[in-house]
């Protein structure tokens, strides 16, 4: 019996035709003889029993290889429509990136139309690793008319502030030294009082600046939030250039000038474009005074 049910298991669909063939010629052979009534209505019903089955089973069978092929469209429909919808996504990302960058230019000119002196846009090409870098290219140089110490704002949010000054120059690129350089110094006064210091950076890694030497007597004349801007008393910076914004102010008991505490105006992480100021080039001492609205040097 074992064997049997082992046989029907590997043969299955030989044994079912088997059965059917032979139902069929029993069939014959009653309907061909004297018992035709009996036996042949008995063969008729048999076959047409098998018939019946094997019917339903290779239609159950055609409805689950019809189901899997509908069931492997659906899946290809899905990934499809997966892939259009991720370059869909991917071009909505370049395309935000765009408008950002085209905004960025439009400020970048606006600004570098207003200035009365001579000023080339440039490009952030390179960075030290980390959050703030010790030295920043861009992608102008001497065949554009850069020279070693040219100053360079960024304009951010609609406003400009110092980003530093040109430390090397190549024939198409330069090197900036940036304000929070602990090498950069920056003769400086506060906007609204017209007090003077000296701006120096923290170093690499601190992008706080520091504002030395500003008389201990004018504490009370001093508010946080104050902006610090160029005093012009150098011949690097012109005057009026936002450098930054006083976070906290202290002194020592030894010591007669007060010293603040800056947080720059720019945003050196996001930093994209500059503009590099040639102030020397038509007049001698030509201010950038949009932001210092009394022009007093």
């Amino acid at each position: 019996m074992r064997r049997f049910r082992e046989l029907v298991r590997i043969h299955g669909t030989g044994v079912s035709l088997t059965a059917l063939l032979l139902s069929a010629g029993l069939m014959l052979v009653f309907q061909s003889g004297p018992t035709r009534g009996g036996f042949g209505e008995l063969g008729l019903s048999v076959v047409g029993s098998v018939q019946q089955s094997t019917a339903w089973v290779l239609g159950g069978i055609s409805s689950t290889i019809g189901s899997v092929s509908e069931l492997g469209n659906l899946r290809s429909d899905y990934e499809a429509l997966l892939e259009q919808l991720l370059e869909y996504e991917a071009a909505q990302q370049d395309l935000a990136e765009l408008r950002q960058e085209l905004f960025s230019l439009r400020e970048l000119i606006g600004f570098s139309e207003q200035l009365e002196t001579r000023n080339i846009p440039a490009r952030v090409i390179g960075k030290d690793p980390g959050n703030f870098f010790s030295t920043i290219s861009i992608n102008k140089g001497r065949r554009d008319g850069l020279r070693v110490d040219l100053p360079v704002i960024a304009v951010q949010d609609n406003g400009e502030g110092l980003v530093g000054r040109i430390a090397h120059v190549g024939a198409g690129s330069s090197i900036v030294r940036p304000i929070f350089d602990s090498a950069s110094f920056v003769a400086a006064r506060l906007q609204s009082s017209r007090h003077e210091g000296l701006v120096s950076g923290g170093g690499v890694g601190n992008n706080t600046l520091l504002m030395r030497y500003v008389p201990e007597g004018v504490r009370s004349e001093i508010g946080y939030g104050n902006v610090v801007v160029t005093s012009g008393m150098s011949e690097v910076f012109p005057p009026g250039i936002r450098i930054g914004r006083v976070q906290s102010i202290s002194s020592q008991p030894y010591e007669t000038s007060l010293e603040l505490e800056l947080s720059s105006v720019v945003d050196f992480s996001r930093l994209e474009y500059v503009l590099v100021i040639d102030h020397n080039y038509h007049n001698q001492g030509a201010s950038l005074n949009n932001h210092d609205q009394t022009g007093n040097n």
